[in-house]
């Protein structure tokens, strides 16, 4: 792009028009269009389509006077300064906003995003979650709607997914503690992922299948972990948000079975706990000469996991332990042969290896 023209016309009379910022803006955040639904037996006439799914965003500045609930930062979260400018202004601080009408028994809608990230050096991943009722306040209940999360390398076959329950917020109430309740706060351990993948496995189970389990490092007792393929949190691709309305399947079922409008924020989606386990790391040389015989030159590396540079980030540092080590000589093999014979037979030795663990 070379340039832009911006054009006002139709006025009848003079105006001011005051610009205060043009900006280039973009959505990471994708709508998934493919089938989300529960497991069980469905009336023919529940068609995905006839849901409304709006993925938007919602924000401080835009909507910090917004009704029913107005917007506000999650507790423990300061916006961000820039210090480029002479009054410290406050940068703008938003959610990412899935607002869905008529989700049928057993739907679920969601938005995903594209990314490359290993998480192995970070034990817990953690989420503010807010949700609301649309059209009137009574529309929902606690276990009506639940949020969940997959991450993974693909959305259908090699992901982990977290499922909780989310509870509604109260209309007209501005406590941040109400509209972002520590009940509705996400916290997945990595341990807890990458031991139910583990348990499967020694169940025999079929990766394809989907294999759930109850969170157990979780305070709440309804909140699952569910494996399906051979996820890996080294080369985490891809990452989904949703909202889904649980399947009815019999009749004792707590649920009511009917569809819901909601409308769920979410935010703050951020890696915790690092590890802090520091590493080490040594390198040896060593240069000997045998009289005029041989030269001999030996060298060795050593570094354990954890260790790092000053200047490099958490992710890279060292992930295994390495040893390796090198002896080379040049050997002058004429030494062996009296002068008379004036012959030259240099030799050239080197040995190396390298451990990786």
């Amino acid at each position: 792009i070379r340039f832009m023209r911006m054009f006002l016309k139709g006025f009848d009379q003079p105006i001011i028009c005051r610009l205060g910022r043009l900006d280039l803006i973009r959505g990471d955040w994708r709508k998934y269009l493919f089938d989300l639904r529960y497991p069980g037996e469905y009336i023919q006439q529940d068609d995905q389509s006839q849901t409304e799914f709006e993925v938007a965003a919602v924000n401080i500045e835009e909507n910090g006077n917004r009704i029913p609930i107005n917007y506000v930062v999650p507790p423990g979260i300061r916006r961000v300064i820039d210090q480029s400018t002479t009054n410290l202004r406050q940068l703008n601080e938003q959610s990412l906003v899935l607002k869905v009408c008529n989700l049928q028994d057993g739907f679920s809608k969601a938005a995903y995003k594209t990314m490359s990230v290993d998480v192995r050096r970070y034990k817990r991943l953690k989420m503010f979650v807010h949700l609301e009722a649309r059209g009137e306040e009574t529309a929902l209940k606690k276990d009506d709607l639940r949020f969940f999360m997959r991450i993974g390398t693909d959305f259908d076959q090699n992901y982990y997914e977290y499922d909780m329950p989310v509870l509604p917020s109260a209309w007209g109430n501005n406590d941040p503690a109400a509209i972002w309740p520590t009940e509705n706060d996400m916290d997945i351990v990595f341990k807890t992922l990458t031991d139910a993948k583990v348990k499967r496995n020694f169940a025999n189970v079929d990766i394809n299948t989907p294999y759930r389990i109850i969170d157990s490092l979780s305070s709440y007792p309804d909140r699952y972990i569910t494996v399906v393929g051979n996820p890996n949190l080294a080369a985490v691709k891809t990452i989904m948000v949703g909202i889904r309305n649980p399947k009815k399947n019999t009749p004792a079922d707590a649920d009511d079975g009917l569809p819901k409008c909601a409308e769920m924020w979410v935010n703050e989606l951020r890696l915790t706990d690092f590890d802090q386990k520091g590493g080490y790391a040594a390198t040896a040389r060593l240069q000997a000469k045998l009289a005029d015989f041989a030269d001999v030159s030996a060298a060795g590396n050593w570094r354990t996991q954890g260790f790092g540079g000053v200047e490099q980030k958490i992710l890279e540092r060292s992930m295994d332990n390495l040893l390796s080590y090198e002896v080379s000589s040049t050997v002058k093999l004429q030494k062996f042969f009296p002068d008379a014979y004036n012959i030259s037979l240099p030799m050239y030795v080197s040995l190396s290896e390298t451990f990786i663990n």
